[in-house]
């Protein structure tokens, strides 16, 4: 997977702002100030390199998702077979859900998200090179899949892409409907979104 270079300081102002959020302080509480001393940076350094803390703290979260996707990336490659890939794929959805750095589950709890998408939309390549980076991890996937054929060939990748994010999608809803589920553990949901995933591609 490519690599986007950043300069010491902006990677410290993001790490920062992370750094921030894991503590719990909510992004739209956060302050310049604030992002200056959990980055060990001038408050003028900041200005430097962003017009605004929105535009700081938007960049941070694009940031961070890269991060996470490179990480899941090769989590997900070092594991064998495609049972294995999968669930750890799972495994990595569930640990995102249940943390509170999850960015967007962050702004969409905090709300005002608008204030950070109009900086996010801004981006639009960043956020279709987080896609073609998740698409990447599903060909691995599903490539391990059909060598071990456990999947079938029959289907276009279109297809593929479109089962593999529907059972994804569907393991991740269980995390916001809980109340609903209460007698369903996750390794349950994790069973039946593989179970969804292998009869969509056979």
């Amino acid at each position: 997977m490519d690599n986007i270079l950043y300069s010491e300081k902006k990677i410290a102002i993001f790490n920062g702002i992370i750094a921030l959020m894991r503590k719990g302080v909510n992004p739209y509480s956060i302050k310049v100030s604030d992002i200056a001393k959990e980055a060990d940076i001038g408050k003028g350094t900041v200005y430097d390199y962003f017009a605004s803390k929105e535009e700081a703290i938007s960049q941070a979260i694009l940031f961070n998702i890269r991060e996470e996707i490179e990480e899941a990336y090769y989590r997900i490659k070092a594991k064998n077979g495609f049972k294995e890939k999968y669930y750890e794929l799972l495994h990595i959805i569930a640990e995102r859900m249940e943390s509170n750095i999850f960015p967007f589950k962050v702004l969409l709890s905090a709300g005002g998200i608008q204030k950070f998408y109009e900086y996010i939309s801004e981006y639009k390549y960043d956020m279709c090179q987080h896609v073609s980076r998740i698409n990447i991890i599903y060909d691995h996937m599903l490539e391990t899949g059909v060598e071990e054929k456990i999947i079938g060939e029959e289907e276009d990748s279109y297809y593929r892409y479109m089962a593999i994010a529907s059972a994804v999608m569907g393991f991740s809803q269980y995390f916001g409907q809980r109340t609903f589920n209460q007698n369903i553990s996750i390794e349950e949901a994790a069973e039946a979104s593989y179970k969804l995933l292998i009869k969509a591609l056979n």
